[in-house]
Order: C-alpha cells, then sequence, then structure tokens
C-alpha cells in the first residue's frame, strides 16, 4: 500500500463528504475521505493528511484531473487556509497570456471569469459587477505604472 503524509499545523474542521474513524472528544477526530480512483485521504489529529491507496495508480489527463480536483477541495478545508493576501511574486507560478472567457449570468446577475492556467486548467471566479470593477480598476493602475516606467527605464514598476 502506497503511502503519503502532508503535515499541517491545526486540524481541520469535518466536511460534509468525510466521516469520522475515532472517538476521541479531546481531540479533533481522524476523518476519511474517498477520493477519486480509490485514493483514501485521512485526516490525523495533528492536523496531518495520510493519502492511502491500495495498488500504484496509472491515471490518464483526466483522471489525474478528478484526483488533483479532490485534493484542491480537500486542501480548502484545512488549517492554515490559504492566506487572503498575495504571496510575494516570487512565489507564484505565473500563467503568461492565459486564454480566458468572460460573461454576466443574468439570472445571479454575477460577472463570472474563466482563466486558463498552464498548471491548473480553467479556473472559475464569479464576482459581483462591483467586485469586476474593482479587479478592472486594479489592472488599470497597473497599466499606468507600466507606461510610467516604460517612459523611465530606471524607475521600474515598484
Amino acid at each position: 500500500m502506497t503511502q503519503s503524509t502532508c503535515a499541517n499545523t491545526n486540524a481541520a474542521a469535518p466536511s460534509p463528504h468525510t466521516a469520522a474513524s475515532g472517538t476521541s472528544t479531546s481531540l479533533p477526530q481522524r476523518m476519511t475521505t474517498r477520493l477519486a480512483h480509490g485514493v483514501m485521504a485521512t485526516r490525523n489529529e495533528d492536523g496531518s493528511v495520510t493519502l492511502e491507496m491500495p495498488q500504484p495508480l496509472t491515471l490518464q489527463a483526466e483522471e489525474l484531473e478528478e484526483l488533483v480536483t479532490d485534493l484542491a477541495g480537500m486542501r480548502a478545508e484545512l488549517n492554515p487556509p490559504y492566506p487572503l493576501d498575495c504571496p510575494p511574486l516570487c512565489a507564484l507560478e505565473p500563467c503568461y497570456t492565459p486564454r480566458h472567457w468572460v460573461a454576466c449570468d443574468p439570472l445571479t446577475g454575477k460577472i463570472l471569469l474563466f482563466i486558463r492556467h498552464h498548471l491548473f486548467g480553467w479556473l472559475g471566479i464569479v464576482q459581483t459587477p462591483e467586485g469586476a470593477l474593482d479587479m478592472l480598476k486594479s489592472v488599470a493602475v497597473e497599466m499606468k505604472k507600466l507606461e510610467l516606467s516604460e517612459r523611465s527605464p530606471g524607475q521600474g514598476l515598484h
């Protein structure tokens, strides 16, 4: 059986997709979830996650995407949560000139933005019109900085 354990500093809250496998009330319960393709993910009492599979997996691209999506969903529920502030640019995997698609959803009055990331595929963002306008304003501010830096090459963007 293949195992992988990822440490985490805090225990995660129960999810509707998990089942308790422990009964301690003083420590967080161990939670086990069946992910795509039979991978079992157990949230340990120390907040880490143990992945188990009965045998090595050979996956096609679409099958691997299903497993990555399941793992991303599990990560979203763990502590510490993703930071609200953007990490330093050097810590990010940028996506240069991504394909994108934008639409308005007339049923909800929200703006739908989909961006194709080279590692994660299509990522969807739903925003209020005000949130979308704030995003556009931020882009305009950065474009203005770029324009100014091109006029004075020694200045840089920040």
